[in-house]
Order: structure tokens, then C-alpha cells, then sequence
């Protein structure tokens, strides 16, 4: 079966449920040679992982989880795919912890670095926050936080047989694509970035696939797996299985465009007095502004306020006020 697999592979055309799921768990198991799996992953790049590849990908991974504990809570998850190379401040990880400090319940998924040379888990751990290793301790800093860092390997250990593949191949490959779409506690709500604008409606579908209430996937025109600061941003809004496409453009809410060398940062240690800085109200540029916009698309998919100009407001009114820093302090979070 894996030799009919890679030839429908060879040959562009898309895998049927059974076709992803046996090769992926097969694959995850380490059932399959290093070459039989290099081979898969380059030929579903090259052909390009349509919606329902993507989607029965992620079904693999999440059911590998085993039977995890359900929770009503309802979450937020704001994460990026990686992979656009750009080396900028931990944007979604400071922008999490902003909404955890305005009573948002944010249940972030992430790694070390992969693109960039901080990883949202190296921002966390300088902070002092814990990587919560089990749904159990993830849902207890969820209930009395607003904030959880489910750090990714702890829970997807079956992703350590492909682990030196993906090294090896140094490209990106469906594995990048996952990461955001695999988060154990399957938030119903999500603001999700990616590297390539053609993977949008890839990840869109596969969204409402799993369920999700209300999102956003965003590409900036400058390549940021974010809602960017130095240019427009492409946008696919869910709403409860609806999608409108729309241009974002931060100049339209008062924002000032900003280039792209001004976010980038060389080290972890950075990263922290930077993310400390802005939550802290000690930094009022473009640094701040795209935290302020990716935060504000958070409060906005969440549904505490009924538009994004409203959401911008509401979140420099409450860094300038302190009571983002302080709400973060006071629930110990950092």
C-alpha cells in the first residue's frame, strides 16, 4: 500500500482518508523507511496538501493524543505556522498574553524556534511561565490564569520518528502546516497565520472541518505569519462555517506602517525585555502596535467587542492604563 501511495503522490493526485491516515500513523510509528517517508512528505509538498489531506493529517495526530478529559471552557488560541523566515518578536505569545490579562481564555500551542530565532516556548520559559505538559495542568492554569502554554512536544511524542526528516529535508512540508491545527485542547476559536497566502483557504477549510466557531487566517503582503504592522494583511474570516475575504490595512485604523528590521530580534533574552516592555507600557512603537493588532483580532474572534476598530481601542486603553501589566502580575502569570 505505501509503494500505491507515493506513485498516486508521483503522480499529483490527492490521497483518499484511508490513503493519509494509514501512511501518516504508519509514518508516526516509524513503520516506514527514512527515504519512504522523505519521499511522501516532498511529493505532497510539490503536488500541494489539498483541505481534506491536511484535515485527516491532523485527525492522525489529535487521535494520537488518546482519550483527553473534555472542557467547556471556551478558548483562544493565537498561533502561527512558522516558516516566514522573518526573525521577528514572539507576536502571537506577547498578544496571548495580553488577552489573558483582559479575562480572555487562551489556550496557546507552540514550540521552540523553527523559522525565526526565538520560539514562543523560549519567550515562555524566560518569563517564567511553566510549559504545561498535561491537559490536566493546562486546564487548571486556564481556570485560574486566563493562560496556558501547551508546549507541543510534550504532548505529540509521536512526532519524534519524523523528527530528523524534517531536519534533514530543510523545507517546509505539511508538518508546518499542522502545528497550528493540532492543539490538544481544540480551541473553538482561533486566529491562525501562515506562510504562504495560497495555504489560506487550505487552512480555512480545514477549520471549519474541525469545528471552529469563529476565526481568522491571516498572511500579510510582506509574508508574516501575522496581521502585520509594515503592510496590508489578507484575511479569511470564519464565522460559524461562513468565510468573507477582506484586505486589512492598519492605516485605516490609525496605525502608523512601520518597516520590518524594527521587530526583529536576536535572542531569547531580548524577546523578554521586549515582551516585558510592551505589557508593561514602556514601549509605544510599531513594536507594540502589531501586538496591539493581533491581540485585537483575538478580543474581536472571541466576541467581547463587536469590531476591530473597537477592539484597537479597547487594548491600548488597557496597556496604557497599566491594568494589562498588572492583571498579568497579579494572577502570577509572570
Amino acid at each position: 500500500m505505501i509503494t500505491d501511495i507515493l506513485n498516486k503522490l508521483y503522480e499529483g493526485a490527492d490521497l483518499q482518508q484511508n490513503e493519509i491516515s494509514f501512511f501518516f500513523s504508519s509514518m508516526l510509528k516509524g513503520e516506514v523507511s527514512d527515504i519512504q517517508a522523505s519521499s511522501f512528505l516532498t511529493a505532497l509538498k510539490i503536488k500541494e496538501p489539498s483541505p481534506e489531506e491536511v484535515y485527516f493529517a491532523s485527525n492522525v495526530l489529535l487521535d494520537n493524543l488518546g482519550k483527553l478529559p473534555k472542557t467547556n471552557i471556551d478558548l483562544i488560541d493565537l498561533c502561527g505556522t512558522g516558516g516566514d523566515s522573518k526573525s521577528t518578536l514572539n507576536i502571537s505569545t506577547i498578544s496571548s498574553l495580553i488577552l489573558a490579562a483582559l479575562g480572555v481564555k487562551v489556550a496557546k500551542h507552540g514550540n521552540r524556534s523553527v523559522s525565526s530565532k526565538v520560539g514562543s516556548a523560549d519567550l515562555i520559559e524566560k518569563l517564567g511561565i511553566n510549559l504545561d505538559s498535561s491537559v490536566e495542568s493546562s486546564i487548571k492554569s486556564i481556570k485560574q490564569k486566563n493562560f496556558s502554554f501547551l508546549y507541543a512536544p510534550y504532548f505529540h511524542k509521536s512526532m519524534k520518528n519524523v523528527g530528523h526528516i524534517r531536519k534533514e529535508l530543510k523545507t517546509r512540508t505539511i508538518f508546518n502546516i499542522l502545528g497550528p491545527l493540532v492543539n490538544p485542547l481544540r480551541p473553538k476559536k482561533q486566529v491562525l497565520g501562515v506562510y504562504d497566502k495560497s495555504l489560506m483557504k487550505v487552512v480555512a477549510d480545514v477549520l471549519i472541518k474541525q469545528g471552529v466557531s469563529r476565526g481568522f487566517v491571516v498572511h500579510g503582503f510582506d509574508g508574516m505569519d501575522e496581521i502585520s504592522i509594515c503592510d496590508k494583511t489578507y484575511i479569511i474570516e470564519i464565522n460559524n462555517s461562513k468565510v468573507k475575504e477582506f484586505v486589512f490595512n492598519p492605516s485605516d485604523y490609525g496605525f502608523n506602517l512601520a518597516t520590518i528590521d524594527k521587530l526583529i530580534i536576536d535572542s531569547s533574552e531580548e524577546s523578554k525585555e521586549i515582551a516585558l516592555a510592551i505589557l508593561n507600557n514602556e514601549i509605544k512603537d510599531s513594536r507594540r502596535d502589531i501586538c496591539v493588532l493581533n491581540a485585537g483580532a483575538g478580543l474581536y474572534i472571541y466576541g467581547i467587542v463587536d469590531s476591530l476598530a473597537e477592539a484597537f481601542e479597547y487594548v491600548n486603553a488597557k496597556l496604557d492604563s497599566g491594568e494589562v501589566y498588572s492583571n498579568l502580575v497579579s494572577k502570577l502569570i509572570i
